[in-house]
């Protein structure tokens, strides 16, 4: 199965069901990335007049080779991106860049020989957000898609305040304190339309460091804090302390 590297623009707080807590549970299989057929242009499926300006403005500020574009598509569905990547993708992500590795493929019409699927480029952008958002989101994904070609990927250190947040500082012209700004003021609205449509019923607490894990639903099986070890130890089971309806 082929591996997949994703980097993403996210809130700067944790999610509090992102899976951060140690479970008794082994996590589950993902499912092979699926992606969109290799086609003359790059995919682009959302608001395609704003994607398409922005891809190609800074496309050629980043200096990213033409033979790549082929090779990337571009969605603003969650539900497509992660049919497209085989990965869940972070509720709280405004964006995301996936990189899908060449494979070698066989099957049954191809006994005689090996056919080789060439690498890809998958991004996912927020549709929810400012123009200026959006636009940044794009540059800052692209970023991740040029380090991968030169092979230099990075990781974040700390969104908005590292290297690649200097990078999109100079390639779009904003100040560092805009986009940290743009990057607040996205995540803040995201979590209120999650918190509507998701509200948090219950407030889990470690018995023993006292850190705070709100939840939409009931844990489903025993869990414990992350904080306190990383694997899940008994010792540091949450305790429900506190409901909506106020149990």
């Amino acid at each position: 199965m082929s591996s997949t590297t994703i980097d993403g623009l996210k809130r700067l707080s944790l999610d509090e069901e992102s899976g951060h807590m140690g479970s008794a549970r082994r996590s589950t299989r993902l499912q092979a990335p699926t992606p969109p057929p290799v086609t003359a242009e790059p995919i682009l499926h959302g608001n395609q007049e704003v994607l398409d300006q922005w891809l190609k403005h800074y496309w050629q500020k980043l200096e990213i080779p033409a033979s790549e574009l082929p090779l990337l598509a571009i969605t603003q569905n969650r539900q497509e991106y992660k049919h497209w990547t085989g990965k869940r993708l972070n509720t709280m992500a405004l964006g995301c860049y996936c990189y899908i590795p060449a494979i070698n493929t066989s099957s049954r019409l191809q006994r005689a020989h090996h056919e080789c699927v060439s690498h890809r480029h998958l991004i996912f952008i927020e549709p929810d957000m400012q123009a200026r958002s959006i636009e940044v989101t794009i540059a800052h994904e692209l970023i991740h898609l040029a380090d991968r070609v030169r092979g230099t990927p990075r990781r974040h250190h700390h969104h908005g305040y590292d290297a690649i947040a200097a990078d999109e500082a100079a390639v779009t012209g904003y100040g560092l304190e805009e986009l940290r700004t743009l990057l607040h003021e996205e995540s803040a609205r995201l979590e209120s339309s999650r918190r509507k449509r998701r509200p948090i019923r219950y407030l889990y607490e470690c018995p023993i460091c006292g850190k705070h894990y709100p939840r939409t639903k009931r844990y489903s099986q025993p869990v414990s804090c992350s904080s306190c070890d990383k694997q899940y130890n008994p010792h540091f089971k949450l305790l429900l302390s506190s409901t909506a309806s106020g149990e």
